[in-house]
């Protein structure tokens, strides 16, 4: 199971109908129907139109922001900030981000 199954409300709401209801096919069939219903949802999701320039954008904006974040830090190493707070702050957003979000995903 991935990180993202425990923001999924639907996959919550089927662990809720899994512990809560004592017929076994009783909870088999409101499970099934949540899924499928987390289905459609993503579908309709799927089939929403988008904006080109903002989709750019938004792809974009993790490269740029890595490397103007690194630019900072190396900016701070040469002017001589040497405080591993704020230099941990200047490199980590996009390292962090990266991590979260796994690579070209």
């Amino acid at each position: 199971m991935s990180f993202l199954d425990f923001i999924n409300p639907f996959n919550k709401v089927a662990d809720i109908v899994d512990k809560a209801v004592l017929d076994k096919d009783m909870a088999n069939n409101l499970k099934g129907e949540i899924l499928k219903l987390g289905e459609d949802v993503y579908m309709k999701e799927l089939s929403t139109k988008t904006i080109p320039w903002v989709d750019a954008l938004h792809k974009m904006s993790r490269p740029i922001g890595t490397w103007i974040s690194y630019g900072l830090g190396a900016y701070m190493i040469h002017s001589g900030i040497n405080d591993p707070i704020a230099l941990g702050a200047a490199f980590a957003p996009g390292g962090v981000y990266n991590y979260v979000k796994g690579k070209g995903k």
